[in-house]
C-alpha cells in the first residue's frame, strides 16, 4: 500500500487487512514522502504489525511500488503480491478470495478485484479493465449495477487500485515502468502480461469499496492529464502486436484525430490540446517503444487474434464520452 499525505484513508485501508481471514499475509506501506507526519503516525499507531518503507520524495505510483515489488519477487518466499490503495477498504476475505482464483490456474497471472464505490457499495467503480479498439482502456462496469457483475470472467487487464499478481509473472514481464509515474501503469503491466501469454481474471467475491481518485484529485492538472495520455499511447503500441496495431487503425485514427477536433468544435480547445500534446510526447519517444517491443518479442506467447478479440467496442464509450466530458463538460474519465 502506498501513503501520500492521506493518513486518514491509510489508517482505514490497513486496518482493514490486519482483519483478513488469510493467514499468509504481510501488510507493507511505503510513505510517499507525505509532509504530515504521516509515516511515524503511522509507525506508533500500527507498529511491527506493518512493514514501513519511507520515501525521502514523492516517487509516484510506479516508483513507489518497485523498489518494494522488486525485493519482494527476489525473495523466494512471496508466491503473490497484492496491491490495495490507501482509499480503499478491502472485504475481510479479499486476500483469501484472490488467493483461491489465482491458485485455482497456473496460467493466471493477475486477478482483478471488484471494486466498488465507497459511498455507494451497490454499484461498481471498476471491475478489471476493458481495452478498445481506439486503443484506449476504460474500467470495466464503472456506473452499472454490482449484481451484473457477479460472475468470473478472464478481462484485457486488473486495476492497480485491488489487485494480486503471481511472483512468476512479474519475474518474467518486470514490474511498472518507472517513467510512467501514474496513471495507465496498471495497464501496461497487464497488456505485458496478456502478450506473454498469462491470463487476467475478474473475481467478483473479492470485494473492496474504493474512494475514487482520493490520491489523484490532489495532482490532476494539465500535466498529469497529458502524462496519462502519453502512458496510455506507450502501453499500447508498446505491448500490442503489430497484426492489432494494424487492424485498429481506424479507429486509431477516430482516437488521435477525430476526437481532439471534436472537442476542439464545442469549445473544448484545452481538452483538445491536452489530446494532442499527450499523443505527440509518445510519438516523440518512438526509438524507446521500438526497443522496448524489440525486448519484448522473445516472451511473447499469446496469438495476434485473440489479442485482437478480447478488444470492446468503442462506440458505447465515445458516445458516453462525448456526452459527458465534451457536451455536459463534465471531468474527463481518466481514472
Amino acid at each position: 500500500m502506498l501513503n501520500w499525505n492521506g493518513l486518514a484513508d491509510t489508517r482505514a485501508a490497513v486496518t482493514s487487512l490486519l482483519t483478513q481471514t488469510w493467514q499468509g499475509l504481510e501488510v507493507h506501506v511505503v510513505d510517499n514522502a507525505s509532509s504530515g507526519g504521516d509515516a511515524d503516525a503511522l509507525a506508533r499507531e500500527f507498529g511491527d504489525r506493518i512493514v514501513l518503507r519511507r520515501h525521502d520524495r514523492n516517487l509516484g505510483f510506479t516508483g513507489g511500488h518497485n523498489g518494494l515489488l522488486r525485493e519482494l519477487i527476489a525473495r523466494g518466499d512471496v508466491d503473490h503480491v497484492a496491491l490495495l490503495n490507501n482509499d480503499a477498504v478491502a472485504a475481510p476475505d479479499w486476500i483469501e478470495r484472490l488467493v483461491a482464483a489465482i491458485e485455482a490456474n497456473a496460467t493466471i497471472g493477475a486477478c482483478a478485484s471488484l471494486m466498488v464505490f465507497r459511498e455507494n457499495p451497490g454499484t461498481v467503480e471498476n471491475a478489471g479493465i476493458v481495452m478498445l479498439r481506439t486503443g484506449e482502456a476504460i474500467p470495466r462496469g464503472r456506473g452499472r449495477p454490482a449484481r451484473e457483475f457477479a460472475s468470473a470472467a478472464d478481462v484485457a487487464g486488473v486495476c492497480g487500485g485491488a489487485m494480486i499478481v503471481r511472483s512468476a509473472a512479474l519475474r518474467q514481464v518486470g514490474v511498472f515502468r518507472d517513467e510512467f509515474f501514474l496513471n495507465f501503469e496498471d495497464v501496461d503491466l497487464s497488456l505485458r502480461l496478456v502478450a506473454t501469454g498469462w491470463r487476467c481474471r475478474y473475481v467478483p467475491t473479492a470485494m473492496v469499496r474504493h474512494g475514487l481518485n482520493q490520491s489523484i484529485d490532489k495532482v490532476r492538472d494539465d500535466a498529469f492529464r497529458i502524462r496519462s495520455i502519453r502512458n496510455m499511447s506507450v502501453a499500447y503500441f508498446v505491448n500490442m502486436p503489430w497484426q492489432v496495431l494494424v487492424l485498429t487503425l481506424p479507429w486509431q485514427f477516430v482516437s488521435w484525430i477525430v476526437a481532439p477536433v471534436a472537442a476542439a468544435l464545442v469549445g473544448r480547445p484545452s481538452f483538445a490540446k491536452v489530446l494532442l500534446l499527450g499523443r505527440l510526447r509518445a510519438l516523440r519517444e518512438w526509438r524507446g517503444l521500438l526497443r522496448d517491443r524489440l525486448a519484448l518479442r522473445p516472451l511473447r506467447r499469446a496469438a495476434w487474434w485473440r489479442l485482437f478479440l478480447m478488444h470492446g467496442s468503442s462506440f458505447a464509450a465515445y458516445a458516453r464520452f462525448l456526452r459527458d466530458v465534451v457536451l455536459l463538460r463534465r471531468r474527463e474519465p481518466m481514472k
